[in-house]
């Protein structure tokens, strides 16, 4: 006699995997309009006063006592040092470098703190001019939200104009001009490149490098930008060990 089977026993319905999808696309939709409404929101923020970013820098150029120097008053040699030692996409890139980000992601992940900037220099004038030095995932957020407006907003020779005045470089010195006159005593139309490679050098670490205090470790920093703007192509490697090996002037 063959057992009958129970009534309520019913085998479970399969979930069609077209609504599966149908869900995750709405689901991927929301998302994306949420992201495009806060997008627009922190766009209509922050487009007015990014407007006004060279009256910040000349404002903080007054407030630190400093003569404005414009970039044909600058050797060549400080801003070819420059951007090869901080930014060497900085004539090509959007304000960030996605490499730079991911390095320093990647770093921080590994040490569980945020050690790593990973900045161009667009981001690091948005960073002195209008956020704070505060190491916090909004404010990287924002850091790279800002720095892909001002590209927009900007030149590349205004925006580099900009943080060459308003940079710190050790020694209570703000800007190219200052550093220039307080470390060698001539003005920065007149720096060679032994003096424009120490300088460069200083931004990442004004105090550590100061080459008033300590010598030796400018002399390494020094180094390191030489042999980046070998490595751009800047200058060949004779060039860059003359420079390193030609007496500094020092105040």
């Amino acid at each position: 006699m063959v057992p009958e089977k129970p009534e309520s026993a019913t085998l479970p319905q399969r979930k069609h995997p077209h609504n599966f999808k149908r869900r995750a696309a709405k689901g991927a939709l929301v998302v994306g309009a949420f992201g495009v409404i806060g997008l627009g929101a922190f766009y209509a923020a922050n487009w007015q006063s990014l407007q006004h970013l060279p009256q910040l820098a000349h404002s903080a150029s007054v407030h630190q006592r400093v003569k404005w120097t414009h970039l044909n008053q600058v050797s060549p040699w400080f801003p070819k040092a420059l951007i090869a030692t901080e930014d060497r996409s900085f004539y090509t890139n959007w304000g960030i470098s996605f490499q730079g980000i991911a390095r320093a992601a990647w770093v921080d992940l590994q040490t569980g703190q945020f050690t790593q900037g990973g900045s161009t220099i667009t981001q690091e004038l948005i960073r002195d001019l209008v956020l704070t030095p505060a190491k916090t995932i909004p404010r990287k957020v924002s850091g790279i939200l800002l720095s892909l407006m001002t590209t927009v907003l900007y030149s590349k020779q205004q925006i580099l104009t900009m943080f060459i005045n308003e940079v710190y470089l050790g020694d209570n010195a703000y800007g190219v001009g200052q550093a220039a006159e307080s470390y060698f005593g001539i003005s920065a139309q007149h720096l060679n490149l032994p003096e424009s490679a120490l300088l460069a050098g200083l931004p990442q670490l004004p105090s550590a490098y100061d080459p008033l205090i300590h010598y030796k470790l400018a002399k390494m920093r020094q180094l390191q930008v030489l042999n980046g703007m070998v490595q751009d192509r800047m200058i060949t490697r004779q060039q860059a060990m003359r420079a390193y090996r030609a007496p500094l002037p020092l105040k």
